[in-house]
């Protein structure tokens, strides 16, 4: 699936774990909350924020794969 958002820091991390349908199947969510990471506030996504509680899963996967994904690259800093 192709990713049309570009909401920062979500959509690099979604794209470096392989897309949005990739990245649900990891967490076990519906492909509908990880595409809410990439929607602009205004349009009722999250503007790029990945929810705290998928932080930790994302890390281990990407420790365990060898991507490059750091606590920075989830964070808004």
């Amino acid at each position: 699936m192709e990713i049309k958002n570009r909401k920062e820091p979500a959509f690099s991390v979604v794209s470096t774990l392989g897309g949005v349908r990739a990245t649900a199947a990891l967490l076990e969510i519906d492909p509908s909350a990880v595409s809410r990471w990439l929607t602009a506030k205004d349009k009722g996504g999250t503007g790029g924020v990945i929810p705290q509680k998928y932080w930790k899963p994302i890390l281990r996967h990407a420790k365990y794969s060898k991507l490059e994904i750091t606590i920075s690259d989830l964070a808004l800093i």
